[in-house]
């Protein structure tokens, strides 16, 4: 029943990202159901635009439901040329400088993530505004194909180490190639719906 559904979730809330993700995965397969069998050469592109925005909607899922299942995070207080690990990743801490900016000055840390052979500079900011006074985080951000890492620089602990909390989001870039898959799908329905139509069109003039 749907109490009983409800009660699990609570005991077991681990279970709502794999549901997430067992329904993305029937949704892919439901998505290209309607080219089983067919003549693909004779399928509208209507339908085609269907499939392929059904199935950017089931990419989307998954992306949403990796994100609560694998996503992993680290706090850690590091002096300058310390490191942390998250993920796939080994994240130094190379310095902290001084920063001016418009109406705002801030501590802008730079850090190498490394992976593999490949490295990449990010430089999240701790943001200080006079008026009124407040602080705020500004991460950095570094995508790939297969996730996301996020960066943000915490406050100095007085003994010369800095806080870094990072977290990888893995399969997350599913969510916005989902949508890409969408957007084309709309538009190739919409390409093969005014094909028909005009289609329909010149059928009518001649009849």
């Amino acid at each position: 029943s749907s109490t009983a559904a409800v009660a699990l979730l609570f005991v077991w809330p681990g279970v709502l990202p794999w549901a997430g993700l067992s329904l993305a995965a029937g949704l892919a397969v439901a998505s290209v159901a309607p080219l089983w069998k067919r003549n693909l050469r004779r399928t509208p592109m209507f339908t085609y635009g269907m499939v392929l925005a059904h199935l950017g909607i089931a990419v989307s899922l998954a992306g949403m439901a990796s994100d609560s299942a694998f996503t992993r995070e680290t706090l850690v207080a590091v002096r300058a040329g310390q490191s942390a690990r998250v993920g796939p990743y080994s994240v130094t801490l190379d310095g902290i400088s001084p920063v001016i900016g418009e109406n705002w000055s801030a501590l802008e840390a730079q850090l190498t993530a490394t992976r593999g052979d490949d490295s990449t500079r990010l430089h999240p900011q701790l943001r200080f505004f006079a008026n009124p006074p407040t602080s705020t985080n500004e991460s950095a951000i570094l995508t790939a194909l297969d996730g996301q890492l996020y960066t943000v620089l915490g406050q100095p602990d007085g003994q010369g180490r800095w806080q870094l909390r990072l977290w990888w989001k893995p399969f997350v870039t599913l969510i916005w190639f989902g949508g890409v898959l969408i957007a084309l799908g709309g538009a190739l329905s919409l390409v093969g719906r005014l094909r028909r139509e005009r289609r329909s069109a010149v059928r009518a003039a001649w009849a």
